[in-house]
């Protein structure tokens, strides 16, 4: 893992804005990356006060998302903190329950969806997590460990 620079934090700010159309600051927080996953992590800043030279980390903080093919994929921590206020790449699901077992799903409403893109996948005011929209339909991405069995 290594700390962004405030110019590489300025950079996904930039992404969040125009992939969801929300100014976000992540300034309050260690930004870190992991190497060849391009894994965005957030941490306290209070993290500078451990001596880490000592331990053998694999993770710090809160997964925030992952640059995917130069695209921002938010994890469903991530899409709850921009989702609330996100007004592009957001779609409204009726059928809950099929969407948490990993299924793909039809949304109920889209809100400026680009084709190809990662979309916060919401029901009312709950978040959900993301989805890719493909041909008017949400491509699950939610990880199997994070799904729910159907009974």
């Amino acid at each position: 893992m290594r700390i962004l620079s405030k110019k590489e934090i300025r950079e996904i700010e930039r992404i969040v804005l125009d992939s969801y159309g929300v100014e976000i600051s992540l300034s309050n927080f260690a930004v870190l990356i992991t190497g060849k996953e391009n894994k965005i992590w957030l941490a306290t800043k209070e993290i500078f006060e451990i001596d880490l030279n000592e331990l053998r980390i694999q993770a710090i903080g809160l997964y925030f998302g992952r640059i995917d093919k130069g695209k921002l994929r938010l994890s469903i921590e991530g899409a709850q903190m921009v989702g609330e206020k996100a007004k592009k790449n957001v779609c409204e699901i009726d059928d809950v329950k099929s969407f948490l077992s990993g299924f793909d799903v039809k949304p109920s409403k889209v809100i400026n969806c680009e084709e190809g893109a990662f979309v916060i996948v919401k029901n009312n005011n709950d978040i959900l997590g993301i989805a890719k929209y493909e041909n008017g339909l949400l491509k699950n991405v939610l990880p199997k460990s994070r799904r729910i069995a159907i009974r």
